[in-house]
């Protein structure tokens, strides 16, 4: 089930019970089914009946309510709104829920690196440095890459029909020319969110060893910063992931 989804529901019956306890609680109006004026019992038999109806109807129309699959890359501008739109989009079961939460987790371990860099590199370098500027374009490289890579995922797992897919699986996927292209194109929406975690993954790795050059220098020319080996693997990295859109 769906965050959203989730959090609609437990809205619902809370809002039920809350009812409930200030019409019928002695703390409050104190009504009761049995005893009391006509009027007041009458509210009260509307309440209790109205609750059972709204808890079933509002219920069961939440559960049954198809989930939107929307374009997801127009409401995503940052890595910020990459996490949110991942939480909206787990769903228990899902084919992506892995993949899913291994992407958020990859941002806040990028955040923490990205922090910790940012602070050893003022340890070493003043801001209007020429050598931090240049770390520093790079660190930003680094999350443009990481967050079009995150959009781009988030893209593919919008495009996947996961109710046609789900319904193929039930059936076993019967021997057919329709069913066989059909599941080419999920294993490539599939094999395209997973190759895009790993690179990830690997920009992630080459970021711990950007980290442990820095940590060696006390002071490094801004030209020997593109020769220094975690930048000259990352920069491979980065023009391979540009791929991933």
């Amino acid at each position: 089930m769906a965050p959203k989804k989730f959090r609609q529901l437990i809205i619902l019956n809370l809002i039920i019970i809350i009812a409930n306890i200030a019409i019928f609680s002695k703390a409050f109006l104190g009504l009761s089914l049995l005893t009391g004026s006509v009027l007041s019992m009458s509210l009260a038999w509307f309440t209790l009946i109205g609750s059972v109806g709204l808890f079933s109807y509002g219920n069961m129309s939440l559960l049954k309510k198809p989930e939107s699959h929307q374009l997801i890359a127009a409401k995503v501008n940052n890595l910020d709104d990459c996490v949110a739109v991942f939480e909206e989009a787990i769903k228990n079961g899902d084919v992506f829920d892995k993949d899913i939460l291994k992407n958020l987790e990859q941002i806040r371990r990028f955040k923490r690196k990205q922090r910790t860099i940012k602070d050893m590199l003022l340890q070493k370098f003043a801001i209007n440095e020429l050598t931090y500027q240049k770390f520093n374009n790079v660190l930003n490289e680094v999350e443009n890459v990481i967050y079009m890579n995150m959009r781009s995922v988030l893209n593919r797992i919008a495009a996947f029909d996961i109710e046609e897919y789900e319904s193929l699986q039930k059936r076993g996927f019967p021997p057919n020319e329709v069913s066989d292209e059909k599941m080419q194109i999920y294993n490539e929406f599939i094999n395209f969110v997973k190759n895009a975690t790993k690179t990830n993954e690997n920009i992630l790795l080459k970021l711990d060893k950007l980290l442990l050059e820095i940590s060696k220098y006390n002071s490094v020319d801004g030209g020997e910063i593109e020769n220094l080996p975690a930048i000259r693997e990352m920069d491979e990295l980065i023009k391979n992931a540009k791929l991933y859109k």
